[in-house]
């Protein structure tokens, strides 16, 4: 059976458990190709006009896997923290992809629940493994392997790599010297079409990039509880506990978060990034992108941004 995975959203955080699983279930795994012009176009032109850009992107994304595969993977991701809820274009999003593109295959829709802790992703890949295999020992040990994987995944991200996979050119950057955080989600971050190019741009000019998810889930919680009331929404929790963090750090220049036009959600965490930011003296610049955004504005904005630094130094 082939298996299609749409490369947005949070496949950029689960890509090596979502892959492993199906591969070791015996799948064949077809993952769409980074997103480009004619992606971000077709999904722009499917989706209706109030949802965000990477969610429009996401549909372009499986418009693309339409005549490769038998399945396409779209979970249903209720929440990725104990205590805490997804977006709810995250939770619906199966549905919006079955109006939105009738043509697709049968979706593989799991509900993802991890306020349940790990037990919780283990049901929704059960749930995924319905009508591929119905042995359970089968699935336990594909969920096994794939889960190794993924956890040496994020131990490469803790210890301050960012991973090729995701799109970033590491290998192209060269001596790093000056650090700089980069928050937003990691949608926004790492995929390269969405942000137009930002984080091997800093990379390029010899800029060493902090994000997010290089931030174990004890730090996150950590910076949390300087808050009077922790935020409801997961990667809200995570992108603000990431600019408590590094507004902190001596280290760290300056912060940049990217945003999408349109995330109700992200209007809130960004006033509050940038309040955070304010208040421990830290620069910090805004970048809200959609499919309308200018590659010249923004690395005007860029290097506008960066000299400010340098002058302060």
């Amino acid at each position: 059976m082939r298996i299609g995975i749409p490369k947005g959203l949070l496949y950029f955080d689960y890509f090596p458990l979502w892959e492993g699983f199906f591969r070791n279930l015996g799948c064949e795994v077809i993952v769409s190709e980074p997103t480009n012009a004619n992606i971000a176009k077709m999904g722009v032109k499917t989706t209706c006009d109030e949802v965000c850009y990477p969610v429009k992107v996401l549909h372009g994304h499986v418009l693309s896997l339409v005549n490769k595969v038998d399945r396409i993977f779209v979970p249903r991701v209720f929440s990725v923290q104990p205590g805490t809820c997804s977006c709810p274009k995250l939770i619906g999003l199966a549905d919006m992809v079955r109006h939105a593109v009738p043509e697709s295959p049968p979706l593989i829709a799991p509900f993802v629940n991890l306020r349940l802790g790990p037990r919780g992703m283990y049901r929704a890949l059960k749930e995924a493994a319905t009508g591929i295999t119905s042995n359970p020992i089968r699935i336990y040990h594909a969920y096994k392997a794939a889960s190794r994987d993924f956890v040496a995944f994020q131990r490469n991200m803790h210890a301050g790599r960012l991973a090729t996979a995701m799109d970033i050119a590491c290998s192209a950057a060269p001596e790093l010297n000056r650090s700089i955080a980069v928050i937003g989600h990691s949608y926004n971050l790492y995929d390269s079409h969405l942000n137009l190019n930002l984080i091997n741009r800093l990379l390029a000019l010899g800029y060493r990039v902090f994000t997010p998810e290089m931030l174990p889930d004890r730090t996150i919680a950590e910076a949390n509880r300087s808050l009077r009331k922790p935020l409801f929404w997961s990667l809200g929790r995570r992108v603000l506990g990431a600019a408590i963090h590094y507004s902190e750090r001596k280290d760290i220049a300056g912060l940049i978060q990217v945003t999408s036009f349109g995330c109700g959600l992200e209007s809130l965490v960004a006033d509050m990034s940038q309040r955070v930011a304010k208040q421990k003296g830290k620069p910090f610049m805004l970048l809200t992108m959609d499919e309308h955004t200018g590659e010249a504005g923004m690395q005007t904005r860029l290097e506008a941004f960066l000299d400010m630094l340098a002058f302060k130094e």
